[in-house]
């Protein structure tokens, strides 16, 4: 095997040995450990350039992982062994798998979570968010902390133009499989009377409010959180404030009954 291609392997069996949780002089164990095959500490202490108690350690660390063990020979002729990097990957995927199910639970619990929490007197917080990639982040991080329904109001027009169709229609599909109702009020335009006709299909209601100065922005209310999108920067302001937010509800409750007065 190839010098580089040797030493890129070893830093891919490290990458996943730290990630599985293990200590540098863990790591560092594992690898040599691998190089010599069964050997007794005295040889392993001498490779690794550190006293026998530190290797003793690592040995437990390594242990507790069940990723070595000791020969079943007598204690003063025992010699240590790693196991093959087969089985740091099939424990590495079992640990994946658990968190991967732990993630799915707490996205699915995130919205209760979230009706339950009062923020009271802790301080208000607030996250300016720059340029398209944190902006769409942040528009589909609505949809794993609100569970029944999100209001959006401004301009349809300039938001989609900014994030694109594709991923305007992405968010519509994962929002509906998770059931998650929106109600949108949209300043006039084309973009909001093509949304507007597909309502009953897309578990959502637009109204088209009239009368207003035209503008580019529009904030969007979720949980306990409110978003300002403003496309033209771009930047996208994070309110976290249950008051802040109860107050744009408030104002975005007047302004939806009387759009329907336009209807």
């Amino acid at each position: 095997m190839a010098i580089n291609q040797e030493t890129e392997i070893e830093k891919s069996l490290y990458t996943l040995l730290k990630e599985f949780g293990l200590l540098e002089s863990e790591i560092n164990l594992y690898l040599i450990s691998i190089k010599l095959g069964p050997a007794t500490i005295a040889s392993i202490a001498k490779n690794l350039g550190i006293p026998r108690p530190n290797v003793y350690k690592a040995i437990l660390g390594l242990e507790k992982h069940g990723l070595a063990k000791f020969s079943e020979k007598k204690r003063y002729a025992r010699t240590f062994v790693v196991e093959p990097p087969t089985v740091v990957l099939e424990l590495l995927r079992k640990k994946r798998g658990i968190m991967d199910d732990l993630d799915r639970m707490l996205v699915g619990a995130m919205p209760n979570l979230l009706a339950n929490y009062h923020q009271g007197e802790t301080p208000t917080k607030i996250k300016v968010l720059q340029g398209k990639e944190q902006y769409v982040n942040a528009f589909f991080s609505i949809l794993d902390e609100e569970g029944e329904e999100t209001q959006f109001f401004g301009s349809a027009k300039d938001f989609v133009k900014f994030i694109s169709w594709d991923e305007e229609y992405r968010w519509m599909a994962k929002r509906e499989s998770r059931g998650i109702f929106v109600k949108s009020l949209l300043l006039p335009s084309e973009e909001a009377e093509f949304l507007h006709k597909t309502d009953i299909e897309h578990l959502r209601e637009i109204r088209i409010l009239q009368g207003m100065s035209p503008f580019v922005t529009a904030f969007q209310l979720y949980a306990n959180k409110s978003l300002i999108w403003q496309p033209a920067a771009p930047i996208a302001v994070l309110i976290e404030d249950e008051y802040i937010v109860t107050m744009l509800r408030s104002i975005f409750e007047k302004l939806w009954e009387a759009a329907k007065l336009n209807v």
